[in-house]
């Protein structure tokens, strides 16, 4: 797998402000590396009314995406409704 979607979830009150910023921490960790030409295409999309947000990479090689899923999710580890989940980047 060459991709990974990053969700930032809530439960009718928003987005938590430190879920905020750990996928902003995320977010950032994924542009450098597309600066670095190991990201192919980054795309974040707004997934419901309360600010949820899927934000999906897509990589160069399944090495790269699989070292960058592992710090992705050793940032999110105990952060309340950011999950990072490998799949597909949706064509849309």
């Amino acid at each position: 797998m060459r991709s990974f979607s990053v969700y930032a979830l809530s439960k009718g009150t928003g987005v938590p402000e430190r879920t905020r910023q750990v996928l902003q921490q995320i977010r950032t960790l994924l542009e450098d590396a597309q600066r670095q030409g190991n990201v192919v295409q980054l795309k974040q999309t707004r997934i419901g009314l309360e600010g949820e947000t899927r934000l999906c990479a897509e990589f160069s090689s399944a090495t790269v995406a699989q070292e960058l899923f592992e710090q992705s999710r050793k940032l999110s580890a105990g952060i309340e409704l950011l999950n990072v989940v490998m799949e597909p980047c949706p064509d849309h």
